[in-house]
């Protein structure tokens, strides 16, 4: 709910306090750059300790926090630098996240689809009241507004009793004992990948694909708001969402029975019917019909992502394959933004989406001719 307020209104924001076009790319560029180190280090992290609540805790409320210092500065230059920040310490959580529900779930597709249904109904709610709190307040009141449900989620997953397999031991995070080092042991990296093929050209056409999705979302909020008024904007991601959350589950149970591939070709096909609705959609049906095919593109493609690579990697590397994954989505919205802006700047925001449909073929491609199904699949082996 919390994100759901807060994050549908950062193009507008940063407009507001006087940013350019360029500092909208920024605020996707910037976030997901950290995004990207911060997904392989604390999945890595998360696997050597061999515990996900504590990385969960920590990525949910260092997001809050810096959702409510954004509503607390009024500057272009500290909006995206903060922006900077979360990118890392929120990432935090994302690969936990995944490699929890696939270690908790028994059919490993409907575990994710119940998660992200609620995630999605969780977020749909929030693009409501976010909505709704702009008739009311100005419009950084609602980043400030924002920590209220992350907070209650702080506190639920304090709740939560995982079991602990090896002694906790945070001396593993922020080393820094020996000159030179990095974030991340490359040549493990590259070993990985290089025995996880499927991993590695999945990743591949998730990150082309993800490119799309940063050209596009990064601008859209602007197109809706002056399309359709600035309310608009929360009110056409709640509406969203509430498609994408009743398709979540059904797509769930279809990537366990027939294998996640074919859902997710779907949902690349339904990525590019969005992005030419949202190019043409000057009515309120026609924007209707476009979130209405988005939802069931989010509720497809995001699920079975984490399926399929929960299914074809070892329990033991899980969250560092998960990561890996999420790394190349974060990575995508780095890219997308700066070339969408470059688009926008000399086309405009609906050219700029109409051609965003061309990496979302290439994506496609690769997906179809180089990446096995993965029905069958259990910890990374064939099993039947």
């Amino acid at each position: 709910m919390g994100w759901g307020m807060a994050w549908p209104y950062l193009p507008n924001y940063i407009r507001l306090v006087g940013g350019s076009m360029v500092f909208v790319a920024l605020l996707s560029v910037l976030f997901n750059l950290t995004s990207t180190f911060g997904q392989y280090f604390w999945g890595r992290k998360s696997d050597a300790l061999q515990r996900r609540k504590p990385f969960i805790l920590a990525g949910l409320i260092t997001s809050g926090l810096f959702f409510v210092a954004i509503g607390l500065v009024e500057n272009a230059v500290a909006v995206v630098t903060l922006r900077a920040f979360q990118g890392f310490f929120s990432s935090a959580q994302t690969p936990a996240i995944s490699a929890l529900i696939s270690e908790l779930s028994e059919n490993v597709g409907r575990g994710f689809g119940i998660f992200n249904m609620f995630s999605n109904a969780g977020f749909m709610i929030g693009n409501f009241i976010g909505g709704y709190l702009l008739n009311y307040y100005p419009i950084n009141y609602v980043f400030i507004f924002s920590i209220l449900p992350i907070l209650g989620a702080f506190f639920i997953i304090l709740l939560f009793k995982e079991e602990i397999k090896t002694p906790m031991d945070f001396r593993f995070l922020f080393r820094y004992d020996r000159p030179g080092r990095t974030f991340f042991r490359w040549q493990s990296s590259k070993a990985f990948l290089k025995k996880n093929r499927n991993i590695l050209m999945f990743t591949l056409a998730t990150f082309i694909l993800m490119t799309s999705s940063g050209m596009v979302y990064s601008y859209l909020s602007l197109l809706l708001g002056a399309r359709f008024g600035s309310n608009f904007v929360g009110y056409y991601y709640g509406i969203d969402g509430l498609f994408s959350a009743f398709m979540i589950y059904p797509f769930g149970y279809l990537a366990d029975k027939y294998g996640s591939k074919i859902i997710i070709i779907y949902g690349s096909v339904m990525y590019i019917l969005t992005f030419v609705m949202y190019a043409f959609s000057t009515t309120l049906i026609m924007i209707l019909i476009a979130a209405a095919i988005s939802g069931s593109k989010w509720a497809s493609y995001f699920n079975s992502i984490n399926v399929y690579v929960a299914k074809m990697s070892e329990k033991s590397e899980r969250a560092t394959a998960l990561g890996i994954m999420n790394s190349g989505i974060a990575a995508g919205w780095v890219v997308g933004p700066l070339i969408g802006a470059f688009i926008t700047i000399n086309l405009g925001i609906a050219n700029m989406i109409l051609l965003a449909t061309i990496p979302v073929a290439m994506s496609l491609g690769i997906l179809v001719l180089f990446t096995e199904n993965d029905r069958g699949y259990v910890d990374g082996r064939k099993v039947n």
